[in-house]
């Protein structure tokens, strides 16, 4: 069933010549534009595992969403119907669900101004404010940094001629780990120095295996040396 101010939700904005003080519009926007980014955070998750950083940010929706239905009960605005979780879609691929997300942070940052200058009660501003910080210095870097980090891990592929669809297939904790460190070093002039093609043509497997190979000899060749030094420092207890 379409709620009573519908457009007003979904345009995401106060209008004037509404039936409903600007507080009310106020806080039902917020409160929808919340779950509608709870729902993403969601579908995200259950599609691709609980990733950073949506897991840390779908507890901080949760919050929001908390806060403002707090808000909603204080001033006696009726909570919005949440359709998200029935409505949410996804786009195509790991990379392209950031780029959404970032699109949406920013969105939201927007909203939160724009909402703080129709309203006049202190705690509700205080909450928009508040709400917009944690936006832009918490989940914003979050995301873009997990975009750089996926940028990076395409570009490490496609150097082995590998589509950027392929560029998140599972091998296995170990292997996706040093998958991740090889492509942030090999996207970094300077940063691997001369090993960095070596790096970026090198196949995962491979390097895993080779670190695997040197610890047990860096193991065995320090495990001799320390029994070599025990004969010399203690003679007497050979016969």
């Amino acid at each position: 069933m379409p709620e009573y101010d519908e457009a007003i939700l979904r345009g995401r904005r106060v209008l004037p010549q509404a039936p409903f003080p600007a507080l009310h519009q106020a806080l039902r926007i917020a409160l929808y534009d919340a779950c509608a980014a709870r729902a993403f955070g969601a579908r995200v998750i259950a599609a691709f595992g609980a990733q950073a950083p949506f897991v840390k940010l779908a507890a901080a929706e949760e919050r929001t969403v908390a806060t403002l239905t707090a808000l909603c009960e204080r001033y006696g605005v009726p909570r919005p119907f949440d359709p998200f979780p029935g409505e949410t879609t996804l786009a195509p691929g790991w990379r392209a669900n950031l780029e959404r997300a970032i699109a949406g942070e920013l969105a939201s940052i927007q909203l939160y101004q724009e909402l703080r200058a129709q309203v006049r009660a202190r705690d509700v501003r205080r909450s928009f404010t508040a709400l917009q910080a944690e936006a832009l210095d918490d989940h914003l870097p979050a995301l873009r940094r997990a975009l750089a980090t996926a940028l990076a891990r395409e570009r490490y592929h496609a150097a082995q001629g590998v589509p950027a669809d392929q560029a998140y297939t599972r091998h296995g904790p170990l292997t996706n780990l040093l998958e991740q460190g090889i492509s942030l070093l090999s996207g970094q002039h300077g940063a691997a120095g001369i090993a960095g093609p070596l790096l970026r043509a090198a196949k995962p497997g491979l390097l895993v295996g080779l670190l695997a190979g040197g610890a047990t000899a860096y193991y065995l060749r320090q495990r001799r040396n320390a029994t070599h030094d025990h004969a010399n420092t203690h003679p007497e207890e050979e016969d």
